[in-house]
């Protein structure tokens, strides 16, 4: 017996041996500060230096640089305390791939990638780096886990203006682009967007120019803690914006899961017209909303145009009766649900649209054993008048973004 085991071994060690340098291993590079231990000293040096499949290990320390990762799939883990801070003068990494600027401090291109337990922190330096940005995943896919993305904006909530006095929304703690038709799947998950100034978590996907019959973007978006800014009489933020442009069928627009966020503070005031929202869809299909808390809103949930929408399980808190005109559900679209959500110290509930001339109607919507606490009124429909605002902030916040897009 123990000759046939001794047999086996040598077999698979001249097999191995005749593998040689066929076999390719995933390595795992370090980063730290000082450069303790043979590890890089900066992440972007780990980086150019990785191959596929290589894991870099980001020991505690504040890096002040940004990263750029191309065409390469890796994973970033960040141990407590690994910080990447905004430089004092970021570099536009963005327009060369997609044609509008952008400031990202960790940017994600052309691969798969996992980015875990890193603080990402814009240090508020939007002011010097216009087009501020914490993580952009364009093109890619993978997953952004445990991570704390901060300090995105001007360190006050500010909506600066162009030279033709339109306003520029910027300032984004998480970003999802797919443009292409290489289908692409992302999970946000676990992590913390603190003091942004525009929307917390962005995620998007535009039809291939060439074909837009291709689904090409699915996201998990499940456990994320967004707090905005709270009272502010100058922007109005968003905690999730997930919308699919171009697409010649609905079924090929971007779908998946937006559950058990945390989304607060987001509140309009003052001479600023337009509503905060905590989650605003437009052309999903089967979109799941589920089991989130959105609390201290202007708006809970502004649904556009979705098809095949679960909105379920949902706690929408409003800013109650000192803030006037608060909604929980606005929703547009075909044979969606809204079932079995709560509603507190809103105006109104649910507001269904009604031949909008710009969004059509709430068809075939079914509303089922919702609870409504301190809410004025419960259910009413409209052709979109107490709607308009809030399509007129969609359409200011979009139309410097995706007017530019390369293929448009």
């Amino acid at each position: 017996m123990k000759r046939k085991q001794l047999i086996i071994l040598a077999v698979i060690l001249i097999i191995v041996a005749g593998l040689g340098n066929n076999v390719a291993y995933a390595a795992s590079l370090c980063v730290h500060p000082a450069g303790a231990g043979r590890c890089f000293t900066s992440i972007q040096a780990a980086v150019d230096a990785a191959n596929s499949g290589d894991q870099i290990l980001i020991r505690a320390g504040k890096y002040v640089e940004q990263v750029v990762i191309s065409g390469k799939d890796l994973t970033l883990v960040g141990r407590p305390g690994a910080v990447i801070q905004a430089p004092a003068e970021m570099q536009d990494t963005l327009s060369p791939v997609f044609g509008f600027p952008g400031r990202p401090l960790l940017l994600v291109t052309d691969a798969e990638v996992t980015v875990r337990d890193l603080t990402i922190d814009g240090a508020n330096s939007a002011e010097s780096n216009p087009f501020l940005q914490g993580i952009v995943f364009l093109n890619a896919g993978g997953v952004i886990r445990g991570n704390i993305v901060k300090d995105i904006g001007f360190g006050e909530p500010r909506l600066p203006l162009d030279e033709n006095g339109f306003p520029v929304y910027q300032g984004d703690g998480i970003v999802v682009i797919n443009f292409l038709g290489t289908p692409r799947s992302v999970t946000v998950t676990e992590n913390r967007v603190l003091n942004f100034n525009n929307n917390g978590i962005l995620l998007d996907a535009e039809a291939d120019f060439n074909d837009p019959t291709i689904a090409n973007l699915t996201v998990q978006v499940t456990n994320n803690t967004i707090v905005g800014s709270g009272q502010n009489g100058v922007i109005d933020q968003w905690g999730v914006f997930i919308g699919g442009f171009g697409f010649a069928d609905p079924s090929s627009s971007i779908t998946g899961t937006i559950s058990g966020n945390r989304i607060q503070n987001l509140v309009t005031v003052g001479d600023h017209p337009l509503p905060s929202v905590g989650v605003v869809m437009f052309n999903p299909y089967n979109l799941e909303v589920a089991h989130n808390t959105v609390e201290n809103v202007n708006v809970g949930f502004v649904a556009n145009q979705v098809v095949g929408a679960q909105i379920a399980h949902n706690q929408i808190v409003g800013p109650g009766p000192e803030v006037f005109g608060s909604s929980g559900v606005l929703i547009s679209g075909m044979d969606s649900q809204v079932v079995k959500n709560r509603f507190r110290k809103l105006d109104t509930g649910i507001v269904l649209f009604v031949e909008d001339p710009q969004l059509g109607s709430a068809v075939n919507t079914v509303m089922d054993d919702n609870h409504f606490d301190g809410v004025t009124i419960d259910v009413m429909s409209s052709p979109g008048a107490p709607v308009a605002v809030t399509l007129a902030a969609a359409e200011a916040k979009m139309t410097s973004l995706w007017s530019k897009l390369p293929h448009r």
